[in-house]
């Protein structure tokens, strides 16, 4: 049981980039007197489950708390007037409040009860352990997400953490029951209230939908169910890749409109890697295009030995918007300085036919630049051409 490769990368990245913020968190505790409002509320609408009238579930959570390591108070309710069959966990003052919603310890067997119980103390598990750096990272999160001018990368940030949060839960419950079939039995029952589940069936319904198309989880607090259960499978057969795979079914493949934190931090070295490509010909270095690169990186100088990096296709392969904001930026440095003349723009057609989008680039610019189609055929035809005599007059000059 070990934090997920994204929950210790945003740790990172919190830590480092919002030192003030992470700091002032890290010093909090829960107040008492918070701690007691939220119990009292629990009280007013739940029905506490007292361990006299119920051991066996008692005994269920206290195992499957010594199973994760934990070493807490347990106190179970049943939810009021519940929506649907689930459970939730309440963590006050190191103590862990377990609310059942609906015909838990009916619907649910006594593997699948274990289960449920150990997904809602891993929640615990990972706000307690590690020094209680995630739950510092749930703090930050949450704050940054309220800055109205630039929410909405910490806002997806906030999302593919609690995502992330899931799996990693999932893979508390596991722990405590070894069999992936009845953390997917249970997941199951609890998402659709249906009472009798095959899970190798959900487990093949899974893979199908994988096998025949790139996915996204697009839920705010919990992956889609088909997900979660590939992801525990994955991770049960310990595949090399499974953290990799996981990552590529949660996130996704990027796009501009969807970047959380991470995301943003990618995409300016990106840019950074990509304007050092372009001005990496010394003809393409001047006055005014050594200021356009200054307005992206103030620190801008030009870069020896520059070349393309070996990921770089790769990076702009994954989306159209990604492809897209990499031509524009080309676009850009192709007509900021006219007196360039058609030098730059063979250079863009160059390198995005390496790229493998030059057929998208030829399009921005006849609209862009409202060249005809011949012009930039013609451009495309003597590039080499065009980029030899660019060096050759520089060399001249």
């Amino acid at each position: 049981m070990t934090p997920l490769p994204y929950h210790v990368q945003i740790s990172e990245y919190l830590w480092r980039e919002h030192r003030e913020i992470w700091d002032w968190y890290a010093k909090q505790q829960p107040a008492g007197d918070q701690a007691e409002a939220v119990r009292f509320e629990l009280l007013k609408s739940t029905y506490r489950i007292e361990p006299e009238t119920q051991p066996e579930l008692y005994a269920q959570a206290k195992s499957a708390a010594e199973t994760l390591g934990l070493d807490v108070p347990i106190t179970i309710y049943q939810a009021q007037n519940p929506q649907g069959l689930n459970a939730s966990l309440a963590c006050l003052n190191d103590q862990a409040h377990i609310v059942l919603h609906g015909p838990v310890t009916k619907t649910l067997g006594v593997a699948e009860q274990n289960a449920l119980l150990a997904h809602e103390l891993s929640h615990l598990l990972l706000w307690r352990g590690w020094e209680g750096r995630y739950w510092i990272v749930d703090q930050v999160l949450a704050a940054l997400s309220c800055d109205a001018s630039d929410a909405a990368a910490p806002q997806e940030a906030m999302r593919l953490f609690q995502l992330y949060n899931e799996v990693f839960c999932d893979r508390g419950a596991l722990a405590v029951v070894g069999q992936t079939s009845v953390v997917v039995s249970m997941l199951v029952k609890v998402l659709t209230g249906v009472s009798d589940v095959d899970p190798e069936s959900y487990l093949r319904q899974a893979r199908e939908i994988l096998e025949k198309t790139s996915v996204r989880a697009d839920q705010y607090t919990h992956p889609e169910a088909y997900i979660r259960a590939a992801a525990l499978q994955l991770w049960e057969e310990q595949n090399e890749r499974a953290d990799e795979r996981i990552a590529e079914m949660i996130e996704g493949p990027p796009t501009l409109d969807r970047l959380d934190l991470l995301g943003q931090q990618r995409m300016q070295t990106l840019t950074r890697r990509l304007v050092d490509h372009i001005l990496s010909p010394a003809w393409m270095q001047n006055p005014t295009t050594l200021a356009h690169a200054r307005r992206f990186f103030s620190d801008f100088a030009p870069a020896e030995n520059a070349h393309q990096d070996a990921d770089l296709a790769a990076m702009v392969a994954g989306e159209d918007s990604i492809a897209d904001y990499v031509c524009y930026l080309w676009l850009d440095f192709a007509s900021v300085d006219r007196d360039l003349e058609e030098y730059p723009l063979a250079w863009a057609l160059t390198h995005c036919e390496t790229l493998g989008i030059k057929s998208r680039m030829i399009d921005i610019a006849r609209k862009e630049l409202r060249l005809r189609k011949s012009q930039l055929d013609a451009i495309d035809g003597k590039k080499e051409r065009l980029l030899e005599e660019a060096a050759a007059a520089l060399q001249s000059s």
